[in-house]
């Protein structure tokens, strides 16, 4: 396993919305490594804050080293979380104001904001947010 601050090691940030890709990251870097769930139990605190290492580690499973029990108590933990990321109209809008308030000049700088733009402009249609209409 990678050590904690690697450029290739997963890290939880404490966003609720990203959990899921946190677990999602260290199960498939923990199955490549062929760890156990007693040593998934240790590692995975290795790869977020203080203050959640020291919140994870009072959790149910995490003692008897039960990974399975563990993850679990840990995701109860974080209501909505599997939902994932989510986004509001406000998002949409923040991203088109700060680009309307700079010239887009260069072929890189439309590319940046279609970036920013796509990925809430497609959840809020998937989520009927909004219609197709205005997501074009």
């Amino acid at each position: 396993m990678p050590g904690p601050g690697s450029n290739k090691a997963p890290l939880f940030n404490g966003e609720t919305s990203e959990l899921i890709e946190f677990f999602e990251l260290f199960e498939d870097l923990a199955s490549s490594c062929t760890l156990t769930d007693e040593q998934k139990c240790k590692a995975i605190i290795w790869y977020t804050d203080t203050l959640t290492k020291r919140f994870w580690v009072t959790l149910l499973g995490y003692k008897s080293k039960d990974y399975t029990i563990f993850k679990q108590n840990i995701l109860a933990k974080y209501p909505r979380a599997n939902q994932g990321i989510h986004y509001m109209i406000w998002d949409l809008e923040r991203v088109v104001l700060s680009m309307a308030e700079s010239d887009i000049s260069m072929e890189m700088e439309l590319l940046q904001y279609y970036q920013q733009f796509r990925p809430i402009a497609v959840w809020l249609e998937a989520n009927l947010k909004i219609s197709t209409r205005e997501h074009d």
